[in-house]
């Protein structure tokens, strides 16, 4: 049984399995579906239906003695809304770093630092793609029956490994990031998170800040990916996507 029908047992939602050539054509398609949501009551979302995330999806289910992944749905959305995003962030940061400092300025030390807001308004959601650029296998374009963006991150639920928040966890931080940003999750594979930003932070300030918060809920963007706190804040200044990995 391939993974798409996989998906099918567990989640009677409508779908399309996505076959693409580049990017632009991805953009234009979820851009379409996004605005058609709005107006019909759904949030789409790419889904990368690889073996270890349904692996998650039964290994909850068998944690939670269910065959029902509605159930687990319905547990994360409930679970998130007696989270404070801010204090989880900062909490969790704590736990799992060694590095809080007493000031956000403490954390960037190239004072003469540039922005480069050069290709920062395409929509280019690279999880969909291999390494050599290549469209991947079982992508599917979900309508998730919400009008709450940020709990399609609660639907399907990944993390809770790699120092990647829980569902709940991911679904409170995503709404506080909504409610600042028009932060909406694009795309979930088993590893990653891509977001869709309507309207990214434009001042140094409030970059900087957000820079932080972002670290605090994925500290590989630092360690693993951009390597400086001023490199994290250059990829999310004015930037209308967001990217998370956890290793």
């Amino acid at each position: 049984m391939s993974n798409i029908d996989e998906f099918k047992k567990l989640y009677n939602f409508e779908f399309e399995e996505i076959k693409a050539s580049d990017y632009k054509e991805i953009e234009k398609k979820y851009l379409a579906l996004y605005k058609e949501g709005k107006e019909k009551g759904f949030t789409p979302v790419f889904l990368v239906l690889d073996d270890t995330l349904l692996e998650k999806f039964e290994i909850d289910m068998e944690d939670e003695d269910t065959d029902n992944i509605m159930d687990i749905v319905k547990l994360n959305l409930k679970k998130y809304k007696d989270i404070n995003a801010v204090e989880f962030l900062k909490k969790f940061q704590e736990e799992n770093t060694e590095d809080v400092r007493e000031s956000i300025d403490d954390y960037f030390t190239k004072k003469d630092y540039k922005f480069n807001d050069n290709d920062k308004n395409n929509l280019e959601l690279s999880t969909v793609f291999d390494y050599d650029g290549n469209f991947k296998d079982n992508v599917i374009l979900v309508k998730v029956p919400t009008t709450n963006p940020y709990e399609v991150l609660g639907y399907f639920g990944m993390g809770g490994y790699n120092e990647c928040p829980f569902p709940a966890e991911q679904v409170a931080v995503a709404k506080y990031w909504y409610e600042k940003y028009g932060a909406v999750p694009a795309v979930i594979t088993y590893d990653t998170i891509e977001f869709y930003v309507e309207r990214p932070p434009k001042t140094l300030e409030e970059t900087k800040k957000l820079a932080i918060e972002q670290y605090a809920f994925c500290y590989d963007l630092v360690l693993q990916c951009c390597g400086t706190f001023e490199e994290l804040a250059n990829a999310i200044h004015k930037n209308i996507q967001w990217y998370f990995w956890w290793d």
